[in-house]
């Protein structure tokens, strides 16, 4: 037996990827760590002052990127810094996206995209959370297959404050 799909089309559940893991401060690695809850990772403890380096994939496969959200849940505890808006507007829809607030609707036909950016943390906090949502084009609808046409993560980390410097008395 074999089967095909007739209508020619091929749909893929858009993927949201890690390129490298993430950098703080340009020369620490950060571990990454699945959770017990579906579609929550943890990042390993950062502190008031660090810049994190994200480097993203987006990827939709052979379906086009439609939306991508990146938002961060405490605005005062953390900032988050895109490539130039010049860059962006070259990719996006420049009057249905956000950039301040992590609203990014793509132009026609972007199948993938490389997307770096960067965390900043501002203050300490127990439960910061990027939430990082991303749909295609693809339509499951009249496919035999599984699939969605959305995926989303959330990454949480702790920020702490720095560790006072000790003075050895001598």
């Amino acid at each position: 037996m074999t089967s095909c799909d007739m209508n020619g089309s091929s749909n893929s559940t858009p993927q949201i990827l890690f390129v490298t893991s993430p950098i703080a401060n340009k020369a620490d690695t950060l571990n990454r760590y699945l959770t017990d809850v579906d579609g929550i990772i943890r990042l390993d403890t950062i502190q008031v002052g660090d810049t994190v380096t994200f480097r993203m994939l987006f990827w939709g496969f052979t379906n086009n990127l439609s939306v991508c959200n990146i938002i961060q849940s405490d605005t005062t505890a953390t900032k988050l810094l895109f490539p130039a808006k010049i860059s962006l507007d070259s990719i996006f829809l420049t009057s249905a996206s956000d950039y301040a607030n992590g609203k990014f609707v793509f132009k026609n036909k972007v199948q993938s995209l490389y997307f770096p950016f960067k965390y900043i943390a501002k203050k300490a906090s127990n439960d910061a959370k990027i939430s990082f949502y991303l749909s295609s084009d693809a339509d499951f609808s009249n496919s035999t297959s599984y699939g969605n046409n959305s995926m989303s993560i959330v990454l949480k980390t702790t920020i702490r404050l720095p560790k006072p410097l000790s003075i050895n008395k001598h």
